[in-house]
């Protein structure tokens, strides 16, 4: 069904665009709400759900390394059983798309487009990404590596350009709560780092000589490093201010004036995260048609690339009412739904296909 192919560089910048860019809105927000001054160590302990989801995603392209994640459920579980897993699957990556789409839509009106309906907004960056998954996975994945260098540097670039007036004893003293509101605080971050596992929908066109796990993990680790320094950064800038800002880190971008010329520089940053965003979305809009094609078993996945659009910006509009909803919703029930789909599903498939494996070779060696 899909023909193209990605190299790993493009997988691992593809990768790390398609969970950090919406991160990076949202997380410090989050974080900060429940652990405070600490929240920059929740990152570092939600990274271990990234690491784990990586390996399991990694090791079930090992058992079917020319199938995706929707091909062998049914393989491991069932006919009947897999094809309702992969409907929740499938359920969920719509989900994702919609909310995803619905973060971008509020940070592109509330910061830029004031005047601007939200339905016009999503439109058209679901038209801009439909286009391009028509190209199939070598367009995003090329996308992707152009973008996210430009993405990483932007995010590099604004704690320099506000050093002179960030002030690091905010940070202390560390743990002055305990680790009580750093564990809590790591469950909402924990969600973004479990998509790492959907990895599983990109393995299978991968080609190149280069290490595989070394470009696997390598997203999971710059996806650390953004957040700990995002944390940081909203930290030493805002203190304990940090969890009353929507975007915090963009309104960080705003205090940069060096020598009262380089100002305003807020109008590069939203470009750039568009661009980000234009890759998130159309990963994720790219996984959702793919995975409806192979779970329906149709001979092409494009028929149904703007039909699922619109399911897309309908689902954006239904998910919460609002930010604020929006931000409750990653707060209460989506890290069970995350941990459900991405989690507990993998890890059986994992254990099964480890199973029927291990009897495979037992049943050789016993003949």
């Amino acid at each position: 069904m899909e023909q193209g192919k990605i190299t790993w560089p493009q997988l691992c910048m593809l990768m790390y665009l398609m969970v950090c860019a919406t991160a990076v809105l949202v997380i410090p927000t989050v974080a900060s709400q429940i652990a405070g001054r600490d929240a920059w160590l929740t990152s570092i302990i939600s990274s271990l759900a990234g690491f784990i989801s990586l390996y399991v995603g990694m090791r079930l392209n090992r058992y079917f390394p020319d199938k995706t994640m929707v091909e062998y459920g049914p393989i491991l579980i069932g006919r009947w059983a897999g094809g309702l897993a992969n409907g929740i699957l499938m359920f969920y990556l719509l989900h994702g798309a919609g909310t995803i789409l619905r973060e971008y839509g509020e940070f592109i009106v509330g910061s830029l487009l004031l005047r601007t309906p939200e339905m016009v907004i999503s439109t058209v960056l679901i038209f801009v990404c439909a286009v391009a998954i028509r190209g199939g996975v070598e367009v995003i994945g090329k996308f992707a590596l152009i973008i996210a260098p430009l993405f990483m540097v932007l995010l590099l670039c604004i704690p320099l350009f506000l050093l002179p007036v960030l002030n690091g004893t905010e940070m202390f003293p560390i743990l002055n709560n305990g680790w009580k509101p750093v564990l809590h605080g790591s469950i909402t971050p924990a969600t973004w780092f479990l998509e790492f596992v959907l990895i599983g929908f990109f393995l299978p066109f991968a080609i190149g000589k280069r290490s595989r796990w070394k470009w696997s993990v390598a997203p999971v680790i710059l996806m650390l490093i953004t957040m700990v320094v995002t944390n940081l950064l909203c930290l030493f800038l805002f203190g304990p201010l940090t969890s009353m800002f929507t975007f915090p880190v963009f309104v960080a971008s705003r205090y940069i004036s060096l020598a009262d010329f380089f100002e305003h520089v807020e109008a590069i940053v939203v470009v750039l995260w568009v661009l980000g965003g234009f890759v998130q979305i159309a990963t994720w809009y790219y996984m959702l048609v793919l995975g409806t094609a192979q779970w329906l078993k149709l001979k092409d996945y494009r028929s149904i690339i703007f039909p699922l659009g619109v399911l897309i910006i309908a689902m954006s509009f239904w998910t919460a009412d609002n930010l604020q909803d929006m931000v409750d919703l990653f707060m209460t029930t989506e890290p069970l739904f995350a941990a459900t789909v991405l989690l507990l599903y993998p890890l059986l498939l994992l254990i099964i296909a480890w199973w029927k494996k291990r009897r495979a070779l037992h049943k050789e060696t016993r003949d």
